[in-house]
């Protein structure tokens, strides 16, 4: 979150937090994922003690777990950053923001000036790493993977120029995950100005047996 000074840093705690707690105990189970996104918030939290010009430093969280074993996923968030479930070529389900203009409906997809989400400047958020001394993650119920399925997730700097509907026709269009993040990277920056937020974003594919596929972007949204 770039509004206080330090955002990147908490970012990167919170990551890397969260990657080494699940590492440590690789499970998918609702109790254990809230438990790495609790280290991660703890462990801001503690860097906030030790750096007084960054105290107020915040993150946003959004992770998917994969279990290859099962065929079984699911999803943990904090904040704006989504994440995006696609089955056949069409959105099957994303993640609802912590943030006030979802609550209001502000938020809502094919709406907004672009033919997509409503682009907010001001979306203020109730839930953030960092804000508070416990940050409850919204944690997905177990979802049966199928072969092809496809899941982006992002920032608030890529899903507030780009809408759903771009997001599946790119990836019709897609042979690979990489190929479709560089689809969504270059209809970003055709709708981007020098005040659009950056932005980082994932994409992960599914095949079968047991494979996952997964490409990784962040990028200025804004034209140089």
């Amino acid at each position: 979150m770039g509004g206080n000074a330090g955002g990147e840093l908490a970012a990167r705690i919170a990551v890397d937090t969260a990657l080494n707690t699940f590492v440590a105990n690789p499970s998918v189970a609702a109790e254990d994922i809230q438990y790495a996104v609790k280290a991660a918030n703890d462990a801001i939290l503690a860097r906030q003690r030790e750096l007084a010009d960054q105290s107020r430093m915040s993150a946003t969280i959004v992770s998917l777990f994969v279990d290859r074993t099962s065929g079984q996923a699911c999803w943990a968030h904090v904040g704006d950053s989504r994440l995006y479930w696609f089955r056949r070529g069409a959105l099957m389900q994303r993640t609802e923001d912590h943030s006030l203009s979802e609550r209001s409906g502000e938020a809502a997809t094919g709406n907004g000036a672009n033919g997509g989400e409503r682009l907010v400047k001001t979306n203020l958020l109730y839930r953030a790493l960092g804000a508070r001394a416990t940050a409850e993650a919204t944690v997905s119920t177990p979802q049966r993977l199928a072969d092809g399925d496809a899941f982006l997730l992002c920032t608030d700097g890529l899903w507030q120029l780009i809408s759903q509907q771009v997001m599946e026709r790119s990836l019709q269009l897609a042979d690979s995950a990489e190929e479709w993040l560089a689809l969504l990277r270059r209809a970003a920056e055709a709708k981007a100005d020098e005040s659009q937020d950056n932005y980082s974003a994932l994409a992960v594919w599914v095949g079968f047996p047991q494979q996952v596929t997964l490409a990784g972007t962040a990028q200025p949204a804004a034209r140089s």
